[in-house]
C-alpha cells in the first residue's frame, strides 16, 4: 500500500506487532560460557555500527569460545540502497524493506534464520524498528535478551533497564557483562 503516509503505515505496523501472539518456543536459560550459537540483531545506521557489532561478535567468539555467532541487521531501505559493506556471508546477514510485507513483517529471506533454534538472541535495538521487533518476536531462539522494550517486552526472557545518558555502546556492553557474569545455565 504505497499510498499510505509513512506515519500511518508505521502505526498500523506497530498495532499489528502488539497484537501478534509471538512464537511458542522452547525456553532455556543460558549464559555466554554455555552458549554454542547465538544471534545478534541490530538496526543498521552506518558503517561504524556495522564494525562495532562485528567486533562484538569477534570478541564473544574469542573470549567465550562460542562456535557460531550470526549478526543480523535490518536496513531501512530497498535492496538497491544496501550499503556496500553489507554482504550476505556465513555469519552475517541483513534484511531490508523488500523483504517485508505491507505492514513491516519480514516474510522473505530471513525466515530460515528466524526458525533457527539459537541458544541466545541478543537484541541491541528494541523498539527502534518494527520489522526487527517482528523478527525477534517470531525467532525460535531459546533465550532472548535486550535493553528495556516497551512494544514487546513479553518476547524477552531478560530485559535490562537503561540508564540515563547511556550511549548505544554502553547499553549493549551492559548486556554482554550481565550474560558473562550470570550463573544462568
Amino acid at each position: 500500500m504505497k499510498f499510505l503516509p509513512k506515519s500511518i503505515k508505521d502505526r498500523i505496523a506497530s498495532q499489528m506487532l502488539k497484537r501478534m501472539p509471538g512464537y511458542a518456543r522452547d525456553k532455556k536459560g543460558v549464559n555466554l560460557r554455555n552458549a554454542q550459537n547465538l544471534i545478534l540483531t541490530y538496526a543498521e545506521k552506518d558503517e561504524a555500527r556495522f564494525k562495532l557489532v562485528k567486533d562484538i561478535a569477534i570478541y564473544l567468539k574469542q573470549e567465550y569460545d562460542i562456535k557460531h555467532i550470526m549478526r543480523l541487521a535490518y536496513i531501512d531501505d530497498d535492496e538497491k540502497g544496501v550499503p556496500p559493506w553489507h554482504m550476505r556471508k556465513l555469519e552475517a546477514d541483513f534484511f531490508c524493506n523488500s523483504d517485508l510485507n505491507w505492514y513491516g513483517k519480514p516474510v522473505k529471506h530471513v525466515v530460515a534464520i528466524m526458525e533457527e533454534p539459537y541458544d541466545l538472541l541478543i537484541h541491541f535495538d528494541p523498539d527502534l524498528k518494527v520489522p526487527l521487533d517482528f523478527f525477534v518476536a517470531e525467532s525460535h531462539a531459546k533465550m532472548k535478551v535486550a535493553n528495556y522494550s516497551t512494544l514487546r517486552n513479553r518476547d524477552f526472557d531478560i530485559l535490562l533497564p537503561s540508564k540515563k545518558d547511556d550511549t548505544w555502546k554502553q547499553r549493549n556492553h551492559r548486556i554482554i557483562e550481565f550474560l558473562a557474569e550470570s550463573s544462568i545455565s
